[in-house]
């Protein structure tokens, strides 16, 4: 059957109509177009058959759900004076725009028709039944939610997408990098990197990690806290993750990151809050027992930085897997 005829039989029928206009508004399932319509689900199925072999519909499957919707207009016309039934197009043969002219025309026109007040009825039922399960959807997951999204997404996706808000242009100095644990984000994202921390074993783990192996911008150097293997002013941002209380002067740490800093240039310093947990102090190999925030603010100050800012980390857990209490966590953040 040519095109156009099976163009016309589609809209011959009433019932055609009123699916088309229903589509137009809101794209269903076939189970949702059966409660609109009050129609057999066999009758829906067939007449949405004749409508898909006329072109007229397009599909998209929503989990186990395939949805139904009228076909977007083809950019080769935009119809106009569609408040009447359109005028016959031109000769598919001798015109090869004609038929999709003519489509345009006819799903326009179907899309300005008014909806009785039964279909609406109807359709506004339907729609206000998924709401009603979504909301029902994340009633019943809600204590679950936090996992689920962790399962699907892992736990750090926000971390990568926070980075965009920093120029890609910077270079980044993970200063105790340890295992390397952030380095893939940070590689990923900004321009240069420049990996420090005094062991070597973990200095060559950090190099071994998968995700670094095509990695050209991450540079590696031994190298403590007192004495970086950073030039003077070459860094636009240090981050030192739980790694000042392992060291034995931490104002003159502060020293010298100040001195690899570029002016305006951002440290963010990771830390302990003091406390007396005998068991993860020895567990860590930790040289201090966690710093009080206003004394670190103090040091930084007296460093050199400016616009000191700390800040609780609430996300951090205070008890371990393993059941050992682990000391809270705060950020400071300075220029």
């Amino acid at each position: 059957m040519a095109g156009t005829e099976l163009l016309f039989k589609a809209f011959a029928d009433t019932t055609r109509q009123r699916i088309l206009r229903a589509l137009s508004v809101q794209e269903l399932a076939v189970t949702e177009l059966v409660e609109v319509l009050d129609q057999p689900q066999s009758t829906v199925s067939r007449h949405l058959k004749v409508l898909r072999d006329a072109g007229l519909l397009v599909d998209r499957r929503h989990g186990a759900t395939v949805l139904h919707a009228t076909c977007p207009l083809a950019p080769d016309d935009d119809p106009d004076d569609a408040e009447s039934p359109p005028a016959m197009a031109a000769d598919e043969g001798h015109n090869g725009s004609g038929l999709a002219s003519l489509k345009n025309r006819l799903l326009t026109w179907i899309s300005r028709q008014p909806l009785d007040s039964e279909l609406r009825e109807r359709l506004e039922r339907v729609v206000r039944g998924r709401r009603t399960d979504a909301a029902d959807f994340f009633d019943n997951v809600g204590a679950r939610w936090d996992q689920l999204r962790i399962e699907a997404f892992g736990d750090t996706f926000h971390l990568e997408a926070f980075t965009w808000l920093l120029p890609a242009v910077w270079t980044v100095a993970d200063v105790g990098t340890g295992t390397g644990h952030l380095l893939p984000l940070l590689s990923a994202r900004f321009a240069r990197v420049i990996a420090v921390d005094p062991s070597e074993a973990m200095l060559r783990a950090a190099r071994n990690r998968p995700e670094l192996k095509q990695a050209a911008n991450v540079s590696f150097r031994a190298g403590s806290l007192d004495r970086l293997p950073i030039e003077t002013a070459g860094v636009d941002l240090a981050i030192a993750s739980l790694v000042l209380h392992h060291v034995a002067e931490p104002p003159a740490a502060l020293a010298e990151l100040r001195r690899c800093l570029r002016p305006g240039a951002t440290l963010l310093l990771i830390e302990q809050e003091a406390h007396h947990l005998a068991e993860f102090h020895e567990r860590m190999g930790d040289r201090w027992w966690g710093f009080e925030a206003t004394a670190l603010a103090e040091w930084t100050r007296q460093a050199g930085f400016a616009d000191v800012q700390v800040r609780p980390v609430s996300t951090a857990r205070p008890t371990g897997r393993r059941g050992m209490e682990c000391p809270k966590l705060f950020a400071l953040v300075a220029k």
